[in-house]
Parts: C-alpha cells; structure tokens; sequence
C-alpha cells in the first residue's frame, strides 16, 4: 500500500499514463455520425489529464513538497520540469486538434502516443539513477519515433521517422553502454555515488563510460555532431509534434544532463576538465553550425529545425560556465524557448500551411490578413533572435555574463556573433509576413481555397506571443520566485 508521499510521486505520471490508455478506447465507435464526439472526447481526455497532472505539482510545488518512491525524486527540479512538459504538451495538443484535422488525418493514437512521451518524461526528468533514465529515455522516444511518421498519407513521413528511430536507436545504445561501463567502474547507477567514486578512482572505463553516455544525452538536444536527424525528423512530423519535440525533449534533456554532469561525471577535476573542454567544442559548433546552415534554407519548418539545433548549443554554454547562476539562467532560457518555439512552429498551423507549403514564400502578405498573428510571431522571432526586451534575450544574458565571469569569454563572443547571424533568418519571416507581397497565382489560389478556420492555434500563437514578450519583464519573479528554487534546493552539489 502506498503511503501518502509515495502516491503524490505516482500520481503526476500515472495521469497522463491513464489518459494515453483511455484515448484509444474513446475511438472504439466507428459510427460516422459521432465521429465529431468521438474527436472532441479525445481532445478532452488528453488536456484533462495534463491539467490535472498540472495541478497536482503545482499544489507541490506551492506546499514545498518533494516527495520520493525509489529512485524517483518528485524534487524541485522535477516539478519545474513536469510544470515546463505539461504546459508544452497542451499547446501542442490545442494545435494538433486544428492541424491534423488540415491534414485530413486525425486518429486516437497520436494523442495516446503524447501522452505516453509526457509520461516518459517525468519520469526521465525525476531521476538521477542511470537504469532508471534510460526506462525515462524509451519510454518518451518511442512514441516521438511513431508520431514523426503519423501522417503516413505523405511520402517523407516514413522516411523522417525511420531515420529519426535508426539514430534514436543508436543514441540510446551509446546510453546504455555508458551506463553499464559506469557501473563496471564504479558499481552503482545512482549518479551520486558514482560521483564519489570516480572523484578517487578514475580510470579509462570510466572516461568511457562518460563520454557514451554525454553522446546519448547530446543525440536528445540536437547537438553537433549528433543533430542529422532533426530536420528531416521535424519535416516530416505535424507540426505540433514537432514543436513539441524541439521543445520538451530538449528541455528534459537538459535538465537530466544538469543532474548527472556536475553530481557525477564532473566531481573529479580530471575528468570535469576534459567534458566541460569537449562540451564546449560541442555548443560551440553547435551554434555555428544550426546558423550558418539555416541561413540557406527556404522551409520555415528546416529552418526552426536548424534554429532548434543552434538553441541546444546556446544552452550546452551553461553547463561549460557550471555556476548555480549559469544554470538557473538555463531554466529560464527554457521557459522562454518554450514559448518562442511553440509559437513559432504553431504559426504554421495557425496560417493552414501543411504539407509541401511551407515555404517564406506561402507566408508572404499573411501578417497583414491576420495582423494579431502577425505581431505575435514577429515578438516570437525577435525572441528567438535574441532582441531585447523580450525574454530569449535575458535568457541569453544570463548565460553569456556567466561565461565571461568564469573566464570563457571567447565561447561568449562566439554566442553573440552566432546570435547576430540568427537575425537575418529569424526576421526573413517577418519580412515575408509583412514586406512581401504574394504571388498572382498564390492570391489565385488562395481564392479557390475555404478560408483556413484554425482558432485554437491560433490561440495559442497569441498566447505564445504575449508570453514571449512579457517573460522578459518577469524575469526577476521567474528567476527568484522559480528558477533559482529549482536549482538551489534541488542540486545540493552546486556551489
């Protein structure tokens, strides 16, 4: 029987868990008539479940509760992540009801599969010991790798999710390997121990073991060298799930990798200074690479993938700064990632740009037609971008002083430059929306077509917008008042 600070461990995950079962069973009915209840039932089951896991840590997080059950530490750290994946996931889910119904393809599993990835990452985000991460890391992978191929009426779905499980598989191999030469070396899986052990005894396994199992986290955050799969992965996804994907698996990532670098894999100086040295090299061909190649794309969806790939690497600078402020700068970049690119990738849905349209060119004269969704994707390029006073600026800001603090200032010129060059991408969107008049064959077109009826995207494209632009105001509440919680109470080893 479980106690009452076991089940509030449970229940967060279990939610969502209950839901991704009872959606499938929602569609049972196969009668034509009820088909709309049957579509709006599910919509229903899903945002319920988030809300009500949703509620439930925030009651946690408002009692200052951090509850355990094994080696799940319903912590701090892991409400701000659950808080930061059920929030993600319901905008993803609003935008999926308006774009899979454009695609024509609209069926239970894709929002059981979410669900299932929501609850993979709780769990991966709640837990420093490796055989538990990597049951997290399979258990929020595999339903991503189907829903990269849901829309199987288009011919790169398929394609995008092969490639995206072959990679996916390799990477968690490398997590695997890793974690069993760690525990070879050192006899345990809990990151904290095996930190104790290699601060005295660290050998070539070890160096290994670490390096296999950082591959496995860099693969999750789309960092170079391990960042092919994204844009064909992206590409062939909805919409949403691609957002999503950019979005929350990214964050938990680095959020599982805030737990087991500095507690384990950086405790003995030897082994701190030889991955703080290569992670560096990582985030910074990272940023290089997401911008220089997304400069030459002509798919809004590519170029958000590139752009998601130069992210990882702006957020890879906190962990080579390794100050408890780098990282709560990393948390708060994270809740103003969440909102830019959510709202960015749910542009696409909320204009009714599906399939082969999502070119510069389809976006051309849109910000005047609907210039409430044009300002909001502005203020979320200008975030994306870096521009003040919106919040992916201070996120940046925050990173970049500590950077020049701890002595890598070079890594913080090279982060500036890289987000200077991000401009002329970020804003060829503002540009078409606003600049550009569209062609006589797309206005064409375009009279042919139905009006595009997309109100919940879109809703969530304004809410993005005005949250992108405000948390740069907030930003001393959300740091204080949320961030630095998270990384003081939860992270002990910080200095």
């Amino acid at each position: 029987m479980l106690t009452t600070s076991e089940l509030a461990v449970v229940l967060p995950l279990a939610i969502p868990a209950a839901a991704a079962c009872l959606i499938p069973i929602a569609t049972l009915d196969r009668d034509h008539e009820s088909t709309t209840w049957i579509r709006g039932s599910m919509l229903v089951i899903a945002l319920f479940a988030l809300a009500g896991s949703f509620l439930y840590i925030t009651r946690l997080w408002g009692a200052r509760l951090q509850p355990s059950l094994g080696q799940v530490h319903l912590d701090f750290l892991a409400q701000f992540a659950g808080i930061f994946v059920l929030v993600t996931a319901s905008l993803a889910v609003l935008q999926l009801w308006d774009h899979l119904h454009q695609e024509g393809w609209m069926k239970g599993e894709t929002l059981s599969l979410l669900m299932f990835s929501v609850t993979g990452m709780l769990l991966f985000a709640s837990t420093s010991n490796l055989i538990v991460l990597f049951l997290g890391l399979e258990l929020l992978s595999l339903p991503l790798y189907a829903l990269t191929a849901t829309l199987r009426h288009r011919p790169d779905a398929l394609e995008g999710g092969m490639k995206y499980f072959i990679t996916g598989a390799v990477a968690s191999a490398c997590f695997l390997m890793g974690s069993v030469l760690l525990y070879g070396a050192t006899g345990s899986f809990e990151i904290s121990t095996i930190g104790r052990q290699l601060s005295t005894h660290p050998d070539a396994i070890a160096l290994a073991g670490a390096a296999l199992l950082t591959a496995g986290f860099l693969f999750k955050i789309s960092a170079v060298p391990f960042h092919q799969w994204t844009p064909d992965a992206y590409e062939a996804s909805p919409h949403p799930i691609a957002g999503f994907m950019s979005v929350a698996t990214k964050g938990v990532a680095i959020i599982a990798l805030m737990r087991v670098f500095p507690a384990g894999l950086s405790v003995n100086p030897e082994l701190a200074i030889k991955l703080k040295a290569a992670l560096a090299v990582v985030a910074a061909l990272t940023m290089i690479v997401g911008n220089l190649t997304a400069l030459a794309q002509n798919n809004v969806k590519r170029m958000l993938a590139y752009s998601s790939i130069s992210h990882a690497g702006y957020l890879l600078l906190g962990l080579v700064a390794g100050t408890t402020e780098a990282y709560t700068g990393m948390l708060f970049y994270l809740i103003a990632y969440m909102a830019m690119n959510m709202g960015a990738f749910g542009l696409l849905t909320a204009f009714g740009l599906v399939g082969d349209k999502c070119g510069f060119e389809n976006l051309r004269g849109l910000g005047w037609k609907r210039p409430g969704l044009g300002i909001a994707a502005t203020i979320c390029m200008f975030s994306l971008a870096g521009i003040p006073p919106t919040g992916g600026f201070y996120g940046k800001y925050m990173i970049f002083k500590e950077l020049i603090q701890t002595g890598h200032v070079g890594l913080a010129v090279l982060g500036v430059l890289a987000s200077l060059v991000s401009v002329y991408f970020y804003l060829r969107v503002v540009i078409a929306l606003f600049l550009e008049k569209p062609s006589e064959a797309a206005e064409q077109e375009a009279a042919k077509q139905p009006a595009v009826i997309a109100p919940y995207a879109g809703a969530t494209v304004l809410v993005c917008g005005f949250l992108a632009l405000m948390i740069g105001f907030a930003q001393t509440l959300l740091v204080d008042g949320f961030a630095m919680r998270a990384i003081k109470d939860s992270l002990h080893f910080m200095p």
